[in-house]
């Protein structure tokens, strides 16, 4: 691109310093035109006041003869001086010694028998300054000069003189309409040249170079949207067997010897549930899909389960994890608490990080029932030596002792940020990192009151995954209720059909017929109000807000544990009753 905007810029540069050149040139032309212009009207204007001049002083002549008087002989003065300046004036030279304005042709008339102009010119003012000069003059003594007849011969020449001076001009308007033509032609041919050699190529490398690079954004999008997909599909296809994981971990019935172990396990899952959700977070914060997801809920339980999740990872490395949470915390919030739980998850996963011995310490409260204070100190290598939030440099070969997806000052910034947050650095003395969280909050001021699940219900799992069908119909079987299983859509469509359930749990990536036409249909169609709670490990907010608009009342994100699907049922039938 920058070597096309260089080419573009050199090309209609030169164009554009042809056409000055030529457009200069041309003001030139007009300009000297104009000039010439004016000259040859001061001379041809000095050359007809000659012949006037030469009749004046003639006939002040012959008044003088016979009655002489000074009022004509001043006039006489006056019309013999006027007549020689203009003689002068047309006769001058110029440093080479040329007449300046006359012609060979005029230069032959003034200088050369028969006409002899000049010389003519010159008797006819001695004549009359011989009058001048003279005290009395009578009719007998005029100079022969004055004689009607010479005086005609001598305007016949003036007139010719001016006639000539008038052709020189006239020569002059001609050659210079040429020369003003020839511009015009050149200016005509240099514009078709530019059109051609110019012009046209620079078009025709544009459309090139934008066809090229049309065709590489095309296939930029192409990466992109294969990336997306890729993440999605990767994101939905990890969250499958972590279920599985996740449950089987939960499930274990160890001995206190090796608690630990199953501690671990539990660790391990959970740290790859965070990254997974990292990984998600980041791709829709590039998509800007980005977007809150409020609840309500207790804020001291959605701490301590974050906080309960690192007490393994400290006992590894022989660190001590204190915890001082306020009584205050103890309250039902209205907030994003899962992302709430991700900010908590990445300060304290880098506090573990970068902490080699010594303790981490969490403190908790709420100031003025308005704000959540979360503050964490480790006695790390703090601030001033390395701490990747605050560092804006590249990595060195001796930096490389970090982990995770790189990416958690920018969620964590954007998710403060988006509930009007704040976070602050500072050294922990006498060395170490402190981090402060300042997060506005709306406590639930009115005890809401509990919420109980029904008795018994019938329900219907659509889900192609015989592993989620099994975790998800055993979870149901613990809660006292029924279920049946529909592989896909297709299947789920006929049997609600034919049959009569309490709620159904929707996938939506499944093969024949998706979550999404089977929610359509059974609400558009079928006309079947149920309440339909997704159940799946597509996190696209997009996809999300699709389901509701078709008609389902909840969703929950894979993988599934025990409590979210009590927390979504009692949701969704406390709204239903």
């Amino acid at each position: 691109m920058v070597g096309l905007i260089s080419s573009i810029r050199t090309r209609y540069r030169l164009a554009l310093l042809a056409i000055a050149i030529l457009s200069t040139a041309a003001a030139l032309i007009l300009q000297s035109f104009l000039s010439i212009q004016k000259n040859d009207a001061q001379v041809i204007n000095i050359a007809g006041k000659q012949r006037m001049l030469s009749q004046k002083i003639a006939w002040h002549v012959n008044v003088i003869s016979q009655q002489d008087n000074a009022e004509h002989r001043h006039s006489l003065y006056q019309a013999v001086k006027a007549f020689k300046e203009g003689h002068t004036f047309l006769l001058q030279t110029n440093n080479a010694g040329e007449y300046t304005f006359l012609s060979d042709e005029l230069n032959d008339y003034y200088f050369l028998t028969p006409s002899n102009l000049a010389q003519q010119s010159d008797r006819f003012v001695a004549a009359a300054t011989e009058v001048l000069q003279s005290d009395s003059i009578s009719k007998r003594d005029i100079p022969t000069v004055f004689n009607i007849n010479e005086v005609e011969l001598f305007l016949s020449k003036l007139d010719h003189a001016v006639s000539l001076f008038e052709q020189q001009s006239n020569s002059k308007v001609t050659m210079v309409s040429k020369i003003e033509l020839g511009v015009w032609l050149f200016t005509i041919c240099l514009l078709l040249f530019e059109l051609k050699f110019i012009f046209r190529p620079m078009e025709k490398y544009i459309k090139v170079t934008l066809d090229k690079y049309q065709k590489q954004k095309q296939h930029a999008e192409l990466i992109s949207q294969n990336k997306q997909r890729f993440i999605a599909r990767a994101g939905h296809e990890l969250r499958t067997p972590l279920q599985g994981l996740l449950h089987s971990v939960e499930e274990l019935n160890v001995s206190d010897a090796q608690g630990t172990l199953k501690q671990q396990a539990h660790y391990c899952s959970n740290r790859l549930l965070s990254i997974l959700d990292e990984l998600n977070e980041a791709h829709q914060m590039s998509l800007g899909q980005w977007a809150l997801i409020t609840s309500k809920s207790n804020l001291w339980e959605s701490i301590d389960t974050v906080i309960q999740s690192y007490q393994f990872a400290c006992q590894e490395k022989g660190l001590i994890l204190e915890k001082n949470l306020a009584d205050s915390l103890d309250c039902i919030v209205e907030l994003d608490h899962r992302r709430l739980q991700q900010v908590i998850s990445e300060v304290l996963s880098n506090a573990l990080k970068f902490t080699a011995s010594g303790k981490i310490t969490i403190e908790a409260s709420i100031k003025n029932k308005q704000q959540l204070r979360f503050i964490v100190a480790d006695t790390g290598v703090g601030f001033k030596n390395y701490y990747p939030y605050l560092s804006t440099s590249e990595h060195t070969q001796q930096d490389n002792h970090f982990q995770g997806m790189q990416i958690g000052l920018v969620r964590v910034q954007h998710i403060l940020h988006m509930q009007q947050g704040s976070i602050e650095f500072s050294e922990n003395e006498p060395h170490g990192a402190l981090v402060s969280i300042v997060l506005p909050i709306a406590i639930q001021l009115k005890p809401q009151p509990q919420q109980q699940l029904p008795a018994f219900l019938h329900c219907l799992i659509v889900e192609d995954n015989p592993l989620n069908a099994m975790i998800l119909k055993g979870m149901l079987k613990g809660l006292g209720y029924t279920s049946e299983l529909a592989e896909n859509g297709l299947i789920a469509t006929a049997k609600v059909e034919e049959n009569s359930y309490d709620l159904v749990f929707m996938d939506l990536n499944m093969p024949v017929m998706d979550g999404f036409k089977t929610i359509e249909i059974i609400r558009q169609e079928l006309n079947l109000t149920m309440p339909i709670i997704v159940v799946t490990a597509n996190t696209s907010q997009a996809d999300i807000e699709r389901t509701v608009q078709l008609g389902a009342n909840a969703h929950v994100f894979k993988p599934i544990n025990l409590e979210t699907i009590k927390k979504a049922l009692i949701e969704t039938l406390s709204k239903g009753n």
